[in-house]
């Protein structure tokens, strides 16, 4: 009895996961952005949000800011984004920003790069990739799904993790 219950009670829970509301807010900023250049929408996946959790911890725990080393490996594509989660005031005192949606503010962050990219391939001498990496991942066309995560570090940073897959930007290839 036990374990028909399991089956058909816990099962699919386990299986079939659900994004929080954060996690919808960001997907949306994300398909919304894909729907308006034509790349079919993105799904939320939880094993990338796992992948995204493992490494936001990571960067929180050292204090550091750098993509993986093992992204080729997974093929997965990698956005980061960092921002703070409390500031001193005057009196030394801490100001949370406990209302933020982390997931949001990064996948608007990655929006913003839109403004500066020109239609091309990626490496074209239009583009500086540094300031468009992000916005061409988020709606690389051959990408189907994407998981988000953030970890807080003592030193009052949050380290947002979006990994994608399959991964984007591709030298010589255009993102749609």
């Amino acid at each position: 009895m036990k374990k028909v219950l399991f089956i058909t009670i816990i099962f699919p829970f386990l299986c079939f996961s659900q994004p929080t509301l954060e996690e919808k807010k960001a997907l949306k900023v994300h398909n919304d952005a894909r729907e308006e250049v034509g790349s079919p929408p993105l799904v939320w996946s939880e094993k990338l949000k796992k992948d995204a959790q493992k490494y936001a911890d990571y960067l929180s725990t050292k204090d550091l800011f750098e993509h993986s080393n093992n992204l080729e490996k997974l093929n997965q594509g990698e956005n980061l984004y960092l921002s703070y989660y409390f500031v001193f005031k005057e009196n030394n005192e801490k100001y949370y920003f406990d209302e933020t949606n982390h997931l949001d503010d990064a996948s608007v962050s990655w929006l913003s790069e839109k403004k500066d990219f020109k239609y091309a391939k990626i490496g074209d001498s239009r583009n500086n990739f540094s300031l468009i990496g992000h916005y061409t991942q988020m709606v690389w066309s051959n990408t189907t799904k994407v998981g988000i995560a953030y970890s807080k570090s003592k030193s009052g940073k949050v380290y947002v993790v979006a990994r994608y897959y399959p991964a984007g930007n591709f030298m010589g290839e255009h993102p749609y």
